[in-house]
């Protein structure tokens, strides 16, 4: 992102996050798990403070002040930046190997948790233990995470819930309970859709490479 030469600085509030998809502001509400397209000036004033240029006067950001996405209050709040596309190296080797019976009641309830608070409609509380857990989950070996993926893999089809792309990754997030893991939410259009996914380093834990490089990254979550 290059240097902003407004005057003032602006901050994103926790709940918001956005990237630039050909040449558009698309942004995410965590509260409401809404996926919206920025228009007008204050879609130009983001695209102008990503790229280190002034076209748009401060006050195209009132708009966005207003609804308590941008503030000029650094505290509580993020850098004010679209998200970062980091390159893929492709998808993670995974040994699929047999849990436990402690494992599978551990997969199980975090499956069975984490569907409950996506049902409140709410990204913001479904990723909410995730935020606990910031900075208390250790950085474990490569192989170790490897390891979990394959005995969560071989546990999740006798687990009575529907496969959807945020309950698993979110789920697997728990499970692997790596630092280093990244939950990343992307976007891509004609026709609208978005997914979600889980990786590490680069690598693809829970999803095909040709299948994660249709969306672009709207917003990164680890611990």
């Amino acid at each position: 992102m290059a240097a902003p030469i407004y005057e003032t600085m602006f901050y994103a509030t926790p709940h918001f996050h956005h990237c630039l998809v050909d040449g558009r502001v698309v942004a995410l509400d965590m509260r409401t798990t809404r996926y919206f397209l920025i228009h007008g000036a204050s879609g130009e004033a983001l695209i102008q403070w990503e790229a280190g240029t002034k076209d748009k006067p401060e006050e195209a950001f009132n708009d966005l002040i207003a609804k308590g996405y941008v503030s000029r209050e650094q505290a509580g709040n993020r850098r004010l930046e679209a998200c970062a596309a980091k390159p893929l190296k492709g998808r993670a080797n995974i040994c699929v190997s047999s849990a436990n019976c402690a494992e599978y009641l551990q997969i199980a309830w975090f499956l069975a948790t984490t569907r409950l608070r996506i049902a409140s409609g709410s990204l913001a509380r479904t990723l909410k233990p995730m935020r606990r857990r910031a900075g208390q989950m250790p950085v474990r070996e490569q192989q170790v995470v490897m390891d979990r993926v394959g005995r969560f893999t071989a546990c999740r089809p006798s687990i009575p819930l529907s496969r959807v792309c945020l309950l698993d990754s979110v789920a697997l997030y728990h499970f692997v309970g790596d630092s280093m893991a990244e939950l990343v939410f992307g976007v891509s259009f004609d026709p609208f859709a978005a997914h979600c996914w889980l990786e590490r380093d680069g690598w693809l834990l829970n999803d095909e490479i040709d299948r994660v490089r249709r969306f672009t990254p709207i917003m990164r979550c680890r611990a």
